[in-house]
C-alpha cells in the first residue's frame, strides 16, 4: 500500500531512483534523530516541498517564508504547507528590517556584487526572520540536477563543465558564507541535500538524464513524485528566493544608498 499522494508507477524500478533512495535516507537520518525543534526554509518550490514531504511526520517542525506584501513565495509557501499539512509561519518584511538585516550580514557581503550579493543578502533575511536554533535548508538541488537557466541551451560536455563549476564555488564559497551568516543569526543550518552520500548518489546519475529539457530538473522531480510528493508541489515552478521573495529590489536600493 503507498502513502498519500505516492506514485507507485513512476519508473519504479529505475537504478538512479534507488540509488537516490538509498543516498535520501542515510542524509535523512541525522535529522530525524534529533529531538529538539527544528525549522525548514520553505518557499513552496520542488526543493523545500521536498524536505517538508519527507519530514512532515518529524515532531517539531515549523516552516518559515519571508517575502514582501503579497510576494509570490509567501503564496505558494502558504498552499504547500497546507498541502503537507504542516505547521507554518510566513514573515512580511519592510525595507527598514531587511536594511537593518544586511547590514548585520555586511561582514560576510563586502566582497560580493551583483547577483551573487543579493542573493546571500535575501538568504540572510530568511535566516534571521525564521528565528530558529536549527534551520532545514534546500541548497544544492540545482547544482546537482540542473537546474539554473544558464544550463539551458548547453550541449552536454559544456553542461558537465558548468555543473562542476557551480559545485565547486557552493562547497568552497557560498555554502560556508551561508554557515557563517546563519551563525550570525543564531541559527545552525542543516542541508540533507549536501551530504556526501546524496551528493554522490546524485552525480552517479548520467548527466545525459539530469540535463534540462521541457521541465527544469525533469529528473529530481519525477524522483519528488517517485517519493510521493504531490504533483501539485512538484511540478511548481519556483523563481530564485531574492525574486520569488521580492527582496532582490530592496537589497538593490540598498546597496545604491551606500556610501
Amino acid at each position: 500500500m503507498s502513502r498519500e499522494g505516492e506514485s507507485t508507477s513512476v519508473r519504479g524500478g529505475d537504478p538512479g531512483f534507488a540509488r537516490l533512495d538509498a543516498a535520501w535516507e542515510v542524509a535523512l537520518g541525522p535529522v530525524r534523530a534529533r529531538s529538539e525543534p527544528v525549522g525548514l526554509l520553505y518557499s513552496g518550490g520542488v526543493d523545500s516541498s521536498l524536505l517538508a514531504w519527507e519530514l512532515r511526520d518529524r515532531p517539531g517542525l515549523v516552516l518559515h517564508t519571508v517575502g514582501v506584501r503579497g510576494s509570490a513565495d509567501l503564496d505558494a509557501a502558504r498552499s504547500g504547507a497546507e498541502r503537507i499539512g504542516l505547521p507554518w509561519s510566513g514573515t512580511v518584511v519592510e525595507p527598514a528590517e531587511v536594511r537593518s538585516i544586511v547590514r548585520k550580514a555586511a561582514p560576510d557581503l563586502v566582497d560580493l556584487a551583483g547577483v551573487a550579493r543579493t542573493v546571500l543578502a535575501s538568504f540572510a533575511v530568511a535566516v534571521q526572520t525564521a528565528r530558529a536554533g536549527h534551520l532545514l535548508c534546500g541548497q544544492g538541488i540545482d547544482e546537482l540536477f540542473l537546474g539554473y537557466a544558464h544550463f539551458r541551451g548547453l550541449s552536454e560536455d559544456a553542461a558537465a563543465e558548468r555543473a562542476e563549476a557551480d559545485l565547486r564555488r557552493l562547497r568552497n564559497d557560498d555554502w560556508p558564507r551561508s554557515v557563517r551568516i546563519a551563525a550570525r543569526f543564531g541559527s545552525e543550518l542543516i542541508a540533507p541535500f549536501l551530504d556526501p552520500a546524496f551528493v554522490g548518489a546524485a552525480r552517479s546519475i548520467p548527466l545525459r538524464e539530469r540535463m534540462p529539457g521541457g521541465e527544469a530538473k525533469a529528473f529530481f522531480r519525477a524522483w519528488a513524485r517517485h517519493r510521493g510528493l504531490p504533483d501539485e508541489l512538484a511540478a511548481r515552478p519556483k523563481r530564485a528566493l531574492q525574486y520569488g521573495s521580492g527582496l532582490d529590489r530592496i537589497v538593490r536600493r540598498a546597496d545604491d544608498d551606500r556610501p
